[in-house]
């Protein structure tokens, strides 16, 4: 018998053996083949993307796979985020919101491009810059419309965002970003970028002030682009700005408002900027003769007399003639004179122009609330009425809601009355869900059935986010049983309503809370969900917002909502039972009718399961 053969045989067999380790379990092999269908599903959804309609999804979900594959298939997901990238011009800019477009008008388009591009520096800077170059070389798409405090361009913004997004690892690279944005001009979003810049590099963030200011001073600048550096300098966080009807508006940023101002340890920068602004402002008297030149004069003026006492201290030569401009300039400007909206105080005036006692908040809201209702008794246009009482109703508290009630109820439309009626007791209710006993009194008076729903569920999140409170466990059961009532009595209500986004969307917050109770029931929710979708015209799987039930034509009404933040979104319905219900949430997922949600709702089950289960 021959024996070498053998001992050869068994010599090889060992590093195999070796590398196989310890026999896995059922649970581990398991683990396994759902990792690999999980991954499977990304690269599926990536090669299918590229054909979709909606060519918003396919780039998000063409980045989306990238990131996530692009460890271990590099190759692919280069090309991947390179389609995304070169589908991004064939996407169509959405419609402005009415109300939020006189602030900032947001272009789709940039996001996607941050989108991709923050996926790109994160594996590829190689490719980022080729995106970034390309970007470099397009022609400006000046912004139709700006907001008040829009960035100048879509370039610009898109320069600056990603800047922000780099500022805090990468400095030198924000520095770089926001440089290039200066070629369209300076905008709003600059100072933001020079004060968080600032705590990370003095040096670069005085190299792109003084950029900034040698850009100011090149052309014919706008006021709005010296405003950026005198909130920079002078007011970190605060900004003015001036929308087109003239109207002066404020943004404050809470994270940056306490900052120390630059000019205590910057007063020569300063200096040169008031010089600047002198010189560019305040020496030639803009011409009036036009709609235009009208409006640019006023600004000058606002943005002037905001900024002149600086003059005083830190370039006193100047002082003295810039407020002689200005006093002109006002004259012409506003021939009928001009109320400061940023004047106001809490102070009470006599018929001799004394001032009296400070007032208190509680008789500055009374004060505010009767002025507003009297403003829209006394307003004859039908419309004008109806929004008069909105506003007065909305500037009354969310516990008041019995005088904003009393309120609308003068609304002469009969339709309208009835939904802002509806809005208040919502509005009120919401504020009251951690009582569950009060909330529930006035959901009881909530015939609308979308907010009384949102109103259950956000007592029951209440309800079951206080389990970690001294609870006896008969307590918890009784409290559990409350919500299992009121996600049923939700579900049922909802049978009644017609499908819509907003259903859906209820729905799947139904679900979210379901699985910090039993999965089963979860899943059940879950499907639900599913065929409301399927009915509906469109649904984003990926909006986290809850639904949008805020009164017709107001849309600062949604603003005021105490909105429960449980995520109303398809992730947050699946995320708690991902591991343990992977193969039933892709059966579901797969039920879905039009490929973009199905695709979006595939690669987020394979996002979350890959997170989990590394």
């Amino acid at each position: 018998m021959n024996v070498v053969p053998l001992l050869i045989l068994m010599v090889l067999s060992l590093p195999a053996f070796a590398r196989q380790g310890a026999p896995v379990n059922e649970k581990d092999l398991k683990r396994q083949r759902q990792r690999a269908q999980a991954v499977s599903m990304v690269e599926q959804v990536a090669s299918e993307a590229p054909l979709w309609d909606d060519k918003k999804s396919a780039v998000e979900a063409l980045a989306g796979a990238a990131d996530l594959l692009w460890d271990q298939s590099p190759g692919p997901a280069a090309k991947w985020l390179t389609k995304a990238w070169d589908l991004i011009d064939q996407v169509s800019e959405s419609q402005p919101n009415e109300w939020t477009k006189q602030f900032v008008n947001p272009s789709q388009r940039s996001e996607l491009r941050g989108t991709v591009l923050r996926v790109a520096h994160a594996h590829d800077a190689k490719l980022a810059d080729r995106f970034i170059n390309q970007l470099e070389k397009k022609e400006p798409e000046e912004k139709k419309d700006r907001g008040a405090f829009d960035d100048r361009t879509a370039r610009s913004e898109q320069f600056l965002k990603l800047a922000q997004q780099a500022v805090d690892t990468n400095p030198e690279l924000a520095f770089s970003l926001a440089q290039r944005s200066l070629v369209d001009g300076l905008s709003f979003t600059l100072q933001n970028v020079l004060t968080r810049l600032r705590k990370k590099s003095v040096e670069l963030s005085n190299r792109l002030f003084d950029l900034a200011m040698a850009r100011l001073g090149s052309s014919a600048p706008e006021p709005s682009e010296a405003e950026v550096l005198a909130a920079y300098l002078f007011r970190p966080g605060t900004i003015f700005s001036t929308n087109p009807a003239g109207v002066v508006i404020v943004s404050v940023n809470p994270v940056q408002k306490n900052e120390p101002p630059v000019v205590e340890t910057e007063p020569r920068r300063a200096r040169d900027f008031l010089v600047l602004v002198y010189q560019t402002f305040f020496t030639q008297p803009p011409s009036l003769e036009t709609p235009e030149g009208l409006q640019r004069a006023q600004r000058v003026l606002m943005f002037g007399n905001r900024i002149i006492g600086r003059y005083n201290t830190l370039a006193p030569e100047f002082a003295v003639p810039a407020k002689a401009f200005l006093t002109q300039l006002q004259t012409q400007a506003f021939p009928a004179g001009r109320v400061d909206p940023f004047s106001s105080n809490g102070q009470s005036s006599t018929p001799d122009g004394t001032t009296t006692r400070t007032r208190t908040d509680r008789e500055v809201y009374e004060e505010r609330i009767a002025g507003l209702e009297e403003r829209a008794d006394k307003a004859v246009d039908p419309r004008a009425k109806r929004l008069a009482y909105i506003e007065a109703a909305l500037a009354c508290d969310a516990s008041d809601y019995e005088r904003a009630k009393r309120i609308v109820e003068k609304i002469p439309d009969e339709s309208f009355r009835d939904d802002a009626i509806a809005y208040v007791i919502y509005r009120a209710a919401l504020s009251q869900a951690k009582d569950s006993e009060k909330a529930l009194a006035l959901v009881s008076h909530l015939n609308h059935i979308p907010r009384r729903s949102v109103v259950k569920i956000a007592i029951a999140q209440n309800l079951l986010a206080n389990k970690n409170d001294e609870k006896t466990e008969e307590e918890l059961k009784v409290n559990q049983q409350i919500v299992f009532d009121l996600l049923g009595s939700v579900e049922r209500d909802l049978r009644k309503e017609v499908p819509s986004a907003n259903a859906a969307r209820v729905l799947l917050g139904r679900a979210a809370l379901l699985t910090q109770l039993d999965s089963v029931q979860a899943l059940i929710a879950l499907e639900q969900a599913m065929q409301t979708i399927n009915k509906v015209e469109r649904f984003d799987l990926n909006d986290m917002s809850a639904p949008k039930l805020g009164l017709n034509g107001s849309p600062r009404s949604e603003a005021l909502l105490d909105l429960p933040r449980i995520g109303f979104s398809f992730r947050s319905s699946v995320e708690p039972i991902i591991t343990d219900e992977f193969v039933n949430i892709v059966n579901l997922a797969d039920s879905l009718t039009a490929k973009e949600v199905r695709g979006v709702a595939r690669l987020e089950i394979a996002k979350l399961y890959l997170q989990k289960n590394k």
